[in-house]
């Protein structure tokens, strides 16, 4: 009797969740931030997304740590972090109340205090069931930018024409810390671009070879 043909397995690289072939760890060269990230992945966009650009952002900052769940009001390492004197908290996310830091103040920021900044990585509802989830998130002072920026991360459609990946908030981020004189990092966020240039250039060759179309997607045609 024949032995049935299977498919041959792919490797998978442990550190980015890529197919080896095309993993992104050799682009990666992580810098330091004076302000400390604390990235919160909710477990649905883990799953599907296992090669989302909150990993690849995660992996090019020194001072950041990511967590995966649907709750962090019971985390007791984000609570550790929460309460830690040396930090000031903020979460990334739009608000009326919002400030950033081109006009961030004493008030805000208080000398001395590190910037500890919590990304919540997620579509937008499962980015807002997780906060509701998370008062002890939820409850910190909203911070964002002090403009639009359009989005370089082609092969994925945003709900609003403002709204960028994890990797693009990290990296305005970045650069409006160091336009308001918080951060000091000269050319070394560019690395979170770059990285994303080539994740869009591989998508988008495996596309043409397949003869996918973005606007084949059913769930791109509903949205």
């Amino acid at each position: 009797m024949a032995k049935t043909k299977t498919a041959p397995h792919r490797e998978e690289c442990y550190t980015c969740f890529r197919v080896k072939r095309n993993c992104l760890c050799d682009s990666v060269r992580p810098f330091a931030t004076r302000m400390r990230f604390v990235i919160l992945m909710h477990t649905k966009e883990a799953r599907k997304q296992r090669t989302g650009t909150a990993r690849l952002a995660g992996m090019c900052l020194k001072n950041a740590e990511l967590f995966i769940g649907t709750e962090f009001a019971h985390d007791e390492r984000v609570n550790a972090l929460l309460r830690a004197p040396a930090y000031a908290p903020f979460v990334l996310y739009p608000g009326p109340k919002a400030v950033n830091f081109k006009e961030m103040d004493r008030a805000a920021l208080p000398a001395g205090k590190t910037p500890l900044v919590f990304v919540i990585d997620g579509t937008w509802n499962t980015a807002r069931t997780l906060l509701n989830k998370s008062p002890n998130v939820k409850a910190l002072p909203r911070l964002s930018f002090a403009r639009n920026y359009l989005s370089r991360f082609a092969i994925k459609r945003q709900p609003k024409a403002h709204c960028v990946s994890t990797i693009e908030a990290v990296y305005h981020l970045c650069r409006e810390a160091e336009e308001g004189g918080h951060e000091k990092l000269g050319a070394a966020p560019e690395v979170l671009m770059e990285i994303l240039g080539k994740l869009v250039d591989i998508q988008l060759r495996h596309s043409r070879q397949h003869h996918h179309r973005r606007e084949d997607n059913k769930k791109i045609r509903r949205a």
